[in-house]
Order: structure tokens, then sequence, then C-alpha cells
């Protein structure tokens, strides 16, 4: 194993989980729009959704889109590297691989996604179909992160 993948300097280890959770995201997109499989395409589409809730908020892309969504997408990676900083000082006893943490705080922060996405359809709407789906989906990634973090094993 490399020093930089088993370096415990706190910078090095954030700059880590920043690109496993961003390369998660991208996958989670590339799943969206490569596989035919429904189920496996909500994550990527609600990452979609996110870029478009802030498209709608602060005005459209337009020639930019691509730019703004690769760094809306290395956003959500910051944030899922705060998550998983969040993890590993839960997790500190347990011996967890170093890309466990990471992929973990990614689907979280889809899971988390997903609700705030249920949330405004719920509110906005009376449609349940997208609520349910949607929930569904955010137990199942909350689920994976929680057993890709170790959380409750001893």
């Amino acid at each position: 194993m490399s020093l930089v993948l088993a370096s415990t300097n706190p910078r090095l280890t954030f700059i880590r989980d920043i690109i496993v959770a961003t390369v998660v995201m991208v996958c989670l997109y590339g799943l969206a729009l490569n596989v035919q499989f429904q189920w496996l395409q909500i994550p990527g589409y609600l990452l979609i959704v996110g870029f478009d809730v802030l498209e709608v908020t602060f005005g459209s892309a337009g020639a930019n889109y691509y730019l703004l969504f690769a760094l809306y997408l290395m956003g959500l990676g910051i944030l899922g590297a705060l998550l998983a900083h969040r993890l590993r000082e839960r997790a500190s006893e347990r011996a967890l691989s170093w890309w466990r943490v990471g992929v973990a705080s990614a689907l979280a922060m889809v899971g988390v996604l997903s609700l705030l996405f249920a949330l405004f359809v719920l509110i906005g709407t009376s449609q349940r179909t997208p609520v349910l789906i949607t929930i569904a989906t955010s137990l199942i990634l909350f689920a994976l992160a929680g057993w890709l973090a170790g959380i409750g094993r001893k």
C-alpha cells in the first residue's frame, strides 16, 4: 500500500476522501446514463435533479452546464469528505479500509439528496409514488453506507 493511501496525515486523508466521494458521485451519474436497469439509475437521476434545483434557484448554466455540473459533483464530494471525517472519528476503534469510509459518505450524501427530493415532492404535489421510491432509495443508500462504514458492528 502506498504512503499516500495509508497516510494518517489529516490533510491527505481529506483529499483522498474528496477524490473517493467524487468518483462515487461520477459513477452513480454514469450508471444513470448507461445502465438500463431502472433501480440503478435512480441515484444518478437524483444527482441531476439536485443540480436542476440549483439551476432553478441561481439561473440556467447554459453553455457552462457540464463544467458547473462537474463542480457540483466535486462540491458533493467535498461534503462527502466532511461526512467521511465524522464517520472516521466514530469508527476509529475499528480497522476499516480507507476506501470504505469514502464510499459510505458518498452514498449517504446521495441518500440525503433523495430525502430532500422526497420532502419537496411531498410538500409541492399530491404525488406519492415518487416520494415512496425516493424514500426507499435513501433507505437502501443509508443501509449500504452504514454497512460500508461498519456502523452497528462491534
